[in-house]
């Protein structure tokens, strides 16, 4: 499944080598919407219509290692908590 991961940058988490790399391959080849890796995630699935099935074939990834770069970008969008104190549940 490509290349193996360069040992050069052990404190770099997992995770972020993929979505750093993923970045790099798209700067030769960009897709006209951003070179961010969240812009290409949301590119090739909303525009270029690509299944996460898809996307992991063509970014030679398995489903579960797609799913986990999703998981972590939907959840870097979520804003931090805020409390309602004025919450009340219904009778």
């Amino acid at each position: 499944m490509g290349d193996r991961l360069p040992r050069t940058r052990i404190e770099e988490p997992y995770l972020a080598i993929l979505r750093r790399r993923i970045e790099e391959q798209y700067e030769s080849n960009p897709t006209g919407c951003g070179g961010s890796f969240g812009e290409i995630l949301c590119w090739e699935i909303h525009t270029n219509g690509l299944t996460f099935e898809w996307l992991a074939q063509k970014w030679g990834l398995s489903l579960p290692t797609l799913g986990e770069l999703i998981w972590d970008h939907c959840k870097r969008l979520e804003y931090g908590p805020k409390v309602n104190h004025d919450y009340r549940s219904a009778p």
